[in-house]
């Protein structure tokens, strides 16, 4: 029988600590690597959503806003979680919460914490039994309620056919961003001037209603309430003031109204028809314009260039100046009816001469007006601009923006 083969060590007690030594090393090199990840991951921190769900990615207008946040703001989330909506809120409010560290948020099953629940309503004064479903945006004491029937909107043709209500759209960035801006910003509030034949900010009419772009403004953050010039003055809190297309004149109190918060540093948003239309005279606030530096012309503008098919006195307006406010029209066009010159004024007064009068809006070069008193490219629009007034916040330095047509 073979004798059995003697055991043989694999390494020598040299080689054993060497290759330990090397472990070691390796161990250490690696921690230090960890460790200087994790210190440069804490000083520079960046979020990347992997996994993001498209429905509700953030708009860049939210996330700016969220980045420029330095008040603390308490999010409840107020709802059954089989509510149809809970999914979409949930996945929005997901969104939100790792974009900003100023926000603090909190899911409440009122259903399951009923404690919990009552606190809560009691706590913001929601007394009703109708009040669940909802999210509550606080800062410091200050808070706005999203009711779940804002969140979206429906289509409701089914339900007379005995269906259902289908959900259209869901409408959540847009409401949970403004209810954040208006808990930690002052309200930007703006007032459409009514009592001469306005255009109804209210109305969903085609041809006069501007519904369409109250809901723009509302977008945009901005609140606008109804005024009127006969009973009231500007009110204080008015930080623009829209005057949509008046169709009579103004009554002279209204214009100095007008005039007074003007040069107390107010903005403005004058659109103006033309009195070829009919029912439509002049409004008076064409001198109050003149003071400022800036042209009404009388006459009708053409360019059949940039006409609308078989209606020559609509145009296709697609040529505009280097202002900001005009800088998103750039590739677009605006429609504008009977248009007329709107221009800076040659040989201004002494109040224009400290307000820099801005064209927006132009004909092509085949623009005429009538009677051929102008013929090139017409300006249609102007804004105007001026500095800081004595008294004045900086702030509230003035601008306004003027344009002639329907």
């Amino acid at each position: 029988m073979a004798n059995p083969s003697s055991h043989q060590t694999s390494f020598s007690a040299a080689r054993k600590w060497t290759i330990g030594l090397d472990v070691l090393a390796s161990c250490a090199a690696l921690l230090a690597l960890v460790l200087m990840v994790n210190y440069l991951a804490g000083r520079h921190f960046k979020r990347y959503q992997w996994m993001a769900d498209e429905r509700f990615r953030l708009s860049p207008l939210t996330l700016k806003m969220l980045d420029g946040l330095t008040n603390q703001v308490k999010v409840i989330v107020f709802f059954d979680p089989q509510n149809a909506l809970f999914g979409s809120v949930k996945g929005l409010i997901n969104e939100y919460r790792p974009a900003c560290p100023k926000l603090d948020v909190e899911f409440v099953d009122y259903l399951n914490a009923p404690g919990r629940a009552a606190w809560i309503k009691t706590q913001y004064k929601l007394s009703s039994p109708m009040d669940e479903n909802f999210v509550i945006f606080d800062s410091n004491g200050k808070f706005q309620v999203v009711h779940e029937r804002e969140l979206a909107d429906y289509d409701l043709s089914g339900v007379w056919a005995g269906g259902e209500a289908k959900r259209t759209s869901f409408k959540g960035e847009q409401i949970f961003t403004s209810k954040i801006i208006g808990v930690t910003d002052p309200p930007f509030r703006a007032y459409f001037l009514q009592g001469n034949g306005e255009h109804d900010p209210t109305s969903e009419d085609d041809t006069f209603g501007y519904f369409k772009f109250t809901r723009v403004l509302e977008d945009k953050y901005i609140s606008a309430g109804q005024l009127s010039l006969l009973t009231n003055n500007v009110p204080a809190d008015c930080q623009l003031l829209i005057v949509a297309g008046p169709r009579h004149k103004l009554s002279q109190q209204e214009l100095e109204k007008i005039d007074d918060y003007l040069n107390h540093g107010g903005r403005a948003f004058i659109l103006l028809m033309n009195p070829l239309f009919g029912g439509v005279a002049k409004t008076g606030l064409e001198k109050v314009l003149a003071n400022w530096g800036v042209e009404i012309g009388d006459r009708p503008v053409t360019d059949g260039t940039q006409a609308k098919a078989g209606q020559d006195p609509v145009l296709f307006v697609s040529t505009f100046g280097q202002h900001s406010i005009v800088r998103p029209l750039v590739g677009s066009r605006v429609d504008i009816a009977l248009p007329r010159a709107v221009r800076q004024l040659t040989g201004a007064s002494r109040t224009a001469d400290t307000a820099k009068v801005m064209e927006l809006a132009f004909t092509s070069e085949h623009g005429r007006e009538a009677g051929g008193a102008t013929n090139g490219a017409i300006p249609l629009a102007v804004a105007v601009e001026k500095g800081a007034i004595p008294g004045v916040a900086a702030d509230r330095s003035q601008s306004g923006f003027c344009k002639s047509g329907g």
